[in-house]
């Protein structure tokens, strides 16, 4: 297990509201507690944002031409094997979360660009689960159904701290593109 922590680091996640949030993290806390704690349910658009001197305004100008759209969380399924996380999969049914992230993609650090981008919602994490605790959630999670569906209105960046992830900017989905700064 590699609990790396760098403080500082930003991404771009849609956040998951009450009450399928709630949901999730039931799940979450029995399975990856510290990264529950950490972080709340999301789907995160962009893992590692790099500073272009323009991303707020892009943020911003792709949530504005993006309207608030459902997605439904299906089925479970692992990277490769349990250890590496396990997730839900996320029907994209409108192409709300597809369009937003090809609209930031550029944003992300290029360290990303070998990894094609999945819309998921993470529920056990490989940084802070022991393989063997993975491998007992796969057991139980396998066959998991959620068959949620969550409407999905903001784009939230979000910043590493010391004592986990914050809200630091929150734009409405379909708005005008203000942001909402929460520091």
């Amino acid at each position: 297990m590699n609990d790396r922590v760098r403080p500082g680091r930003r991404a771009v996640v849609l956040a998951i509201p009450p009450p399928v949030s709630a949901s999730i993290d039931e799940i979450r806390m029995r399975w990856d507690p510290v990264m529950c704690g950490r972080i709340g349910a999301h789907i995160t658009l962009i893992h590692d944002l790099i500073d272009d001197g323009r991303g707020d305004e892009r943020i911003a100008a792709a949530a504005a031409a993006t309207p608030p759209c459902s997605v439904r969380l299906t089925d479970t399924a692992h990277w490769g094997q349990s250890a590496y996380g396990v997730y839900l999969h996320v029907d994209d049914m409108a192409g709300g979360v597809m369009s937003l992230h090809s609209q930031l993609a550029s944003l992300e650090d290029p360290r990303w660009a070998r990894v094609a981008f999945r819309p998921h919602v993470t529920v056990v994490h490989s940084r802070t689960t022991d393989p063997a605790v993975a491998a007992e959630a796969w057991a139980v999670l396998e066959e998991f159904h959620a068959g949620w569906e969550v409407r999905l209105t903001t784009v939230d960046v979000i910043e590493l701290g010391s004592r986990g992830w914050h809200t630091v900017d929150c734009v409405e989905l379909g708005g005008n593109g203000s942001v909402r700064s929460e520091e």
